[in-house]
């Protein structure tokens, strides 16, 4: 660990002043006070160094894995090391203490300060905490907290935070969780650097947001998708609640329940997203994109537990001169957020008032297309028949144990040589023997789900003449599959990468931008017409982005194979987006990959997380092999 630059020591001039007139008692006395002092600081650090390293050797996966207890910051944390660098003398950083087990957890923080006078630990309401002591967390809360650095000089500094866990009967379970504050205190370049603190400018793709209707997409709607708006009596909690706990989950009412699902975590993000809206707040202009407003994200973030980017704002500026007179609103939507800003982009150009900052009424908005799809999907499983991929029996259920014998086609290759398990789910998902249940192939991080699933996708080039659709909850885990499946060279010309209309041009990686549709001469994606997609035999999207092809008509039966990668971290009706609207059940084939251990989705609705919305119930009903 480096070392910090430690506050000033006493002024110069005592000293200065006292040595002329020989030994001075209370000279002598601080030097060696700052010796000692110096030399226990040398000492700790030395000491919680080696913990710290300790610790990170371990790596903190197991202990989640183990408890689902995990320590949250903004900024992230990476490797356990918290890093921020700051030109002003102030800085938050915002922890969160989660606990997404089943089992409630008792904890205490430790805090060592290697400067001191420099960190306080306060809770959201600013108060300082001295201590905090057997913490009680119940299963699925989390404690937030402030940490507030504070310093006039530039250096280094560090605060190491020790979390010490307690669980189980009588405790007996113990566990730590430690994270690193470092903060490189900088000096500023110039006066202006000084009240702008870094001058590091965020510079986005001038890439516009369209609706589904907008020029960039010819693709033609063809299925419906309706508003599905939210009942009158969705206030009425309780009511809801008892009727999800008589009425359990079956085939019969599995449309109904997870609307009504959908429809109590719609609820709950909206009540959520009020609790940011601001009647004012500052707004300026982005300096080099004169259609962006910024806004500190201090000023929203500390109360808020929904994630904002890519909901829709309405930004009224506050006329103090004329109150009579009409207010005029601009509708946008939240572009990016990070720990420093918040960046909310609109089609309008904003007039210069903004430039140097104008007071606006702030109103957040949900931005209801994704849960609008799911909706869609929940529809459209029980419209299409899928009883036997939701609910099989039988030989589908996951009484049978083991698979039955297959005789597919398969080409002996390297990567499968050595592992058993991955050559015998290659084999049974070619010869689609689960279906119409959905196979399964699960396990923790590094096992090789991601390179079975390539395995798959080469054979059935390989063997058979069907299409593929590969889909992830993320855009990150979405652009990783393209990777691997562009760097197997598996018929790279009959790949395409479908992107949303919104989604950031500088995130594309270097070797999808040949295989997807952005137009650099217009900055923006297009959505080719329905036969042009139907020409690809391996599409690679999100599951919402697969939303589109259903609403553009591309036939149930036209992938054979439907792959979805993580799919622990998406809600049922989520993957359910490109399953219910372009499976044929009796012949495709639907692949889930995941590790259903993991955390999965966060639902802010506690009915809804209570009565199954975050779980995913092909996990037990599928077809299952460990890798």
């Amino acid at each position: 660990m480096d070392e910090a630059e430690d506050q000033k020591p006493r002024s110069a001039t005592q000293t200065e002043e006292g040595a002329s007139g020989g030994q001075n008692p209370e000279i002598t006395f601080t030097e060696k006070e700052m010796a000692t002092q110096a030399f226990q600081n040398i000492q700790l650090r030395q000491k919680m160094a080696r913990l710290f390293q300790q610790y990170r050797n371990k790596g903190p996966e197991p202990i989640f894995k183990k408890y689902q207890v995990r320590v949250t910051s903004n900024p992230h944390a990476v490797k356990d090391k918290i890093s921020v660098t700051v030109t002003k003398k102030e800085k938050v950083v915002l922890l969160s203490v989660e606990n997404n087990g089943t089992k409630q957890v008792y904890f205490t923080l430790q805090t060592f300060d290697f400067v001191k006078n420099i960190f306080t630990v306060r809770d959201c309401d600013g108060n300082i905490i001295k201590a905090i002591n057997d913490h009680l967390l119940r299963p699925r809360e989390s404690y937030k907290m402030k940490i507030h650095f504070s310093s006039d000089h530039s250096g280094l500094y560090e605060q190491l935070l020790f979390f010490k866990f307690e669980r189980g009967h009588q405790r007996s379970e113990t566990f730590d969780i430690m994270r690193l504050l470092e903060v490189i205190r900088r000096t500023p370049q110039s006066k202006e650097d000084s009240h702008a603190g870094s001058k590091v400018v965020k510079r986005f793709q001038t890439i516009r947001k369209t609706p589904l209707t907008g020029c960039e997409t010819n693709l033609t709607p063809v299925v419906h998708l309706r508003k599905y708006r939210l009942p009158k009596n969705i206030e009425n909690t309780e009511e809801l609640n008892r009727n999800l706990e008589e009425r359990k989950l079956n085939w019969r009412n599995y449309a109904w329940r997870f609307h009504l699902l959908l429809h109590l975590e719609e609820y709950e993000i909206c009540a959520a997203l009020m609790k940011c809206n601001r009647d004012e707040v500052l707004l300026i202009t982005h300096q080099s994109e004169n259609y962006m407003l910024l806004l500190k994200a201090d000023d929203i973030l500390n109360n808020c537990n929904v994630v904002l980017t890519g909901c829709d704002v309405l930004v009224t500026p506050l006329n103090e001169q004329n109150e009579k007179e009409e207010k005029i609103s601009y509708k946008g939507w939240v572009e990016d957020v990070d720990e420093e800003q918040i960046y909310l982009r609109f089609d309008e150009i904003f007039p210069e008032d903004f430039i140097k900052g104008v007071r606006c009424k702030l109103v957040f908005l949900l931005q209801r297309m994704p849960l609008r799809m799911q909706h869609r999907a929940a529809a459209l499983a029980c419209k299409h028949g899928l009883k036997g991929l939701l609910f099989p029996v039988g030989p589908y259920s996951t009484q049978r144990s083991c698979l039955m014998p297959v005789t597919a086609k398969f080409v002996r290759t390297p990567m499968l040589e050595n592992n058993p398990e991955q050559q015998k789910a290659v084999r049974h998902i070619l010869a689609r023997s689960a279906k119409p249940a959905p196979y399964l192939i699960f396990g923790p991080p590094g096992t090789g789900k991601t390179v079975t699933l390539i395995e798959v996708i080469k054979q059935i080039v390989l063997t058979q003449d069907s299409n593929i659709l590969v889909c992830a909850p993320s855009n990150s885990a979405t652009d990783h599959l393209c990777e691997k499946i562009l760097k197997e060279n598996i018929v790279p010309h009959e790949v395409f990468r479908l992107y949303c209309l919104s989604y950031k041009v500088d995130k594309i990686p270097e070797i999808v931008k040949m295989h997807c549709s952005f137009n650099p001469a217009t900055s923006t994606f297009e959505i080719p017409p329905k036969k042009d997609l139907m020409s690809y035999k391996i599409m690679v999207t999100t599951l919402q982005t697969a939303g589109r092809l259903v609403t553009g008509g591309v036939s149930p039966g036209h992938y054979s194979y439907i792959i979805v990668d993580e799919a622990g971290q998406a809600v049922e009706t989520e993957c359910l987006i490109p399953i219910a609207g372009l499976l044929k059940p009796l012949s495709g084939q639907v692949v889930l990959a995941g590790d259903p251990k993991q955390l999965g989705p966060i639902i802010l609705s506690t009915i809804a997380q209570r009565n199954g919305l975050g779980e995913q119930h092909a996990y037990s009903v599928g077809q299952c092999v460990k890798v």
